[in-house]
């Protein structure tokens, strides 16, 4: 066995090992999210919802450093979203190994129930919905505003003697901090503590081999989650999602609501928040 198949961590094999993309990217897949909420009087229910393109903007490729938890990284994302993502809120801490890492943006998922009664909407969907919400420094965890953000890293560590034309890529662990909307017949719920989704091994206990990491599993690490009413957002919660998964088998393969096929409504946002938050943009790390 060589070195370099020593580095390679079981059960991978050198056909499992890539490099990550050379540059950043908008990618595209289908999905199926269901969420059991338990609400305040005990009653529990799952909500389902699919959707035909979300949209996930990622950073060019990094090297991991000390500094970089602290830093954001150049995504592609259209306004009102700012176009850079920071380390998601609360990263478990095996993510901060040194190793070649993409930062992540959900752009747009706007998934919907079969009967079409109820919507799940993270990013652009969630900042046209609720734009005041969306966009309140105030009652998110992460303090800015109720952006996604995620990240990708590789499972081989910048160590190893493997040859940069493969190594310092795939295979991949994944992890997600969400913010979402979720509108129902009885009311629209948000949360305030991210939602923390991690992407789970496939039957062979594999992991991501490329981006996007299809087909995926994504499941809840940190619920409960508490949900509240966006008409009452300082009020008591009124229920909290207890389990989700996220999952799909296949790329988005034609155009939907999801940007860049639909460009969010600006000047409705705009005349709601009396103001353009996405002109003042910060400079891009």
């Amino acid at each position: 066995m060589t070195d370099f198949e020593r580095h390679i961590p079981a059960p991978y094999d050198v056909l499992d090992v890539a490099p990550f993309a050379p540059s950043s990217a908008v990618y595209f897949m289908n999905g199926y999210s269901n969420a059991t909420v338990r609400l305040t009087d005990g009653n529990e229910f799952t909500l389902e919802f699919t959707d035909a393109n979300t949209s996930i903007s990622a950073s060019a490729p990094f090297d991991v450093e000390e500094t970089t938890i602290e830093s954001r990284a150049y995504t592609p994302a259209p306004p009102p979203l700012k176009p850079v993502a920071h380390w998601p809120s609360h990263t478990p801490s095996l993510y901060q190994a040194q190793a070649r890492t993409h930062l992540l943006q959900v752009v747009s998922m706007n998934m919907e129930s079969a009967d079409q009664s109820s919507r799940l909407l993270i990013g652009l969907p969630y900042a046209e919905a609720q734009p005041k919400l969306f966009f309140s420094k105030g009652p998110f965890d992460g303090g800015r505003d109720a952006s996604s953000y995620g990240v990708v890293q590789s499972l081989i560590g910048q160590g190893s003697d493997i040859p940069a034309s493969l190594g310092r890529g795939y295979p991949a662990r994944s992890f997600f901090s969400i913010y979402h909307l979720i509108e129902t017949p009885f009311g629209s719920f948000f949360n305030k503590k991210a939602t923390q989704m991690e992407l789970q091994p496939d039957s062979v206990g594999k992991l991501a081999l490329a981006l996007p990491p299809i087909p995926f599993k994504y499941s809840l690490l940190n619920g409960p989650i508490p949900l509240y009413d966006v008409n009452n957002p300082e009020g008591s919660a009124i229920g909290e999602i207890i389990a989700a998964h996220h999952e799909g088998k296949t790329e988005a393969l034609r155009p939907s609501e999801a940007w860049p096929y639909r460009s969010p409504a600006l000047e409705e946002i705009a005349e709601q928040l009396g103001a353009q938050p996405w002109i003042d943009q910060t400079p891009i790390a």
